[in-house]
């Protein structure tokens, strides 16, 4: 018998299983990296829209206070003029506080850049001191891994007494609400 070629056909049949099984788990190495960087893409996206939803509570704590300051001093301008109208001047107070919130949130909250920030409610109305603001934030990472979460803040008119006195903390003034991912 001639068996000298079996031992080459043999040895090309084994590197051919080898280099197959080598693309094989090369194949599956390549999915998994995909896989774990879509992964961590999705995740820091939505860590991105979350921050957005943050910066979006910095800004209004920021517009709260600027209300405060703002209708408090219109307040007490009326009360120069008018010292024992002091009913009318805590209503001046709550009226201003109001129409300065409502007409400058949508200013300061909504963004066009990544990430951003949208207001969801179209009529922003105070109903018993209350404004509810409902947020969007989005956010789309280079890799066009996008993540949308959202939250509502719940924004409330300050006693005049209290801010009248100085000792007041804006936090105490909006509340998060809802917040969703």
């Amino acid at each position: 018998m001639n068996n000298k070629g079996s031992v080459l056909i043999l040895l090309v049949i084994v590197i051919a299983l080898v280099i197959v099984l080598g693309l094989s788990v090369l194949n599956s190495a390549v999915n998994y990296y995909a896989i774990k960087k879509f992964n961590t893409d999705s995740k820091e996206s939505f860590y991105m829209a979350e921050t957005g939803l943050n910066e979006a509570y910095v800004m209004t704590c920021d517009l709260i206070n600027e209300s405060i300051e703002e209708s408090l001093q219109m307040a007490d301008d009326y009360l120069l003029v008018n010292p024992h109208s002091q009913a009318e001047a805590e209503n001046i107070f709550v009226v201003n506080y109001m129409i300065h919130i409502r007409a400058n949130i949508g200013d300061r909250i909504k963004t066009g850049e990544n990430p951003f920030i949208e207001i969801r409610n179209e009529d922003l109305i105070f109903v018993d001191d209350i404004l509810s603001v409902m947020l969007k934030a989005s956010y789309m990472h280079e890799n066009n891994v996008s993540k949308v979460t959202g939250a509502e803040f719940v924004i409330s008119v300050p006693g005049y007494n209290e801010v009248s006195s100085g000792t007041y903390d804006v936090r105490n003034y909006i509340k998060l609400q809802n917040w969703n991912s």
